[in-house]
């Protein structure tokens, strides 16, 4: 059995391109900062814990157990999710005509291996209005995401271009996940 350790209804999505035989399994676990790590160990190390977590809850023999982690990079800076209208405001005006990298760690543990991967995307955003920000803080979608918006969502028509995988800005890059789970027979 394949668990997913997210409550992620986007990771759900992706995840179900590759194998609709999986369960969700939530960590619930607290994202630590590691003040002393650059945004792609953060990443790295985050996802990493979520898979620990997970494969320390569910103790199921042939399981294999997927987590990952997503940190928005704006200059070395970690953008997380924002925990109000006021920050995810900052976020996007920070956001606004600029260029930030986007990191997904994928951790994935089989058999009593943890194999990590980290993908990387560079996303390039044109000024973003002050009127559309004061909007978009008050909807739901400037929430639970890294950074502030979904690519996919409407702070996308913003987005310029990106160098590197589409779905990995989304929360889970799909082909070099499934090419994984395909090596070590998960799938």
């Amino acid at each position: 059995m394949i668990y997913l350790a997210s409550r992620s209804p986007r990771r759900v999505q992706l995840l179900s391109r590759i194998t609709g035989e999986f369960v969700t399994r939530p960590t619930n676990i607290e994202e630590k900062e590691y003040p002393d790590l650059p945004p792609k160990g953060k990443c790295i190390r985050r996802a990493k814990d979520k898979c620990i977590r997970a494969v320390n809850r569910i103790r199921e023999n042939g399981m294999a157990v997927i987590s990952a982690d997503t940190v928005v990079d704006l200059d070395g800076r970690v953008l997380d999710k924002p925990k109000n209208a006021a920050e995810a405001a900052d976020m996007m005006q920070m956001l606004s005509a600029n260029s930030h990298k986007v990191y997904t760690a994928v951790s994935v543990y089989k058999s009593g291996i943890m194999y990590s991967f980290c993908c990387e995307t560079t996303v390039y955003f044109d000024e973003i209005p002050r009127r559309f920000i004061d909007e978009y803080v008050r909807t739901d979608e400037a929430y639970d995401k890294a950074g502030g918006y979904a690519i996919q969502g409407s702070a996308g028509k913003y987005i310029k271009s990106i160098e590197g995988d589409y779905d990995n800005v989304v929360g889970l890059p799909v082909q070099k996940l499934e090419k994984l789970l395909k090596y070590i027979k998960a799938v």
